[in-house]
């Protein structure tokens, strides 16, 4: 009886793992503007994580932004800006600026904006 009960219990895991599985790794790839879009929000969050001992070094920026990048330190706010590529097949590109509206020192909140045109 014991046996039997864990043949059907078997079985039933052994089902469900059949179709949990494959479904999961059916799943649609994320639409494009949702990727820039997370990839916007990694760099604002890395740009935060580099200003906590209140400096923010080119290498910072660089690990930060892992692309293209400008800073405009002498700037009120100070800001820096990115470039990515674009979603959709076309090579385009997109700036997105990342302001520090409080200054560059530690805490400080750390924004970001699509930018019409690209200064880069």
């Amino acid at each position: 009886m014991a046996l039997g009960v864990a043949v059907l219990a078997f079985v039933a895991i052994a089902l469900v793992v059949n179709y949990a599985v494959p479904a999961f790794f059916d799943r649609p790839d994320p639409a494009p503007e949702e990727v820039l879009d997370k990839q916007v929000g990694l760099t604002r969050y890395r740009l935060g994580q580099a200003l906590e001992d209140g400096t923010l070094t080119d290498q910072e920026i660089d690990w930060a932004a892992d692309g293209e990048w400008r800073a405009e330190r002498d700037r009120t706010p100070p800001r820096v800006v990115v470039k990515y590529p674009a979603p959709g097949e076309d090579k385009s590109y997109q700036c997105h600026a990342f302001t520090f509206p409080d200054g560059l020192k530690a805490g400080s909140l750390v924004t970001s904006q699509k930018l019409s045109d690209c200064p880069i």
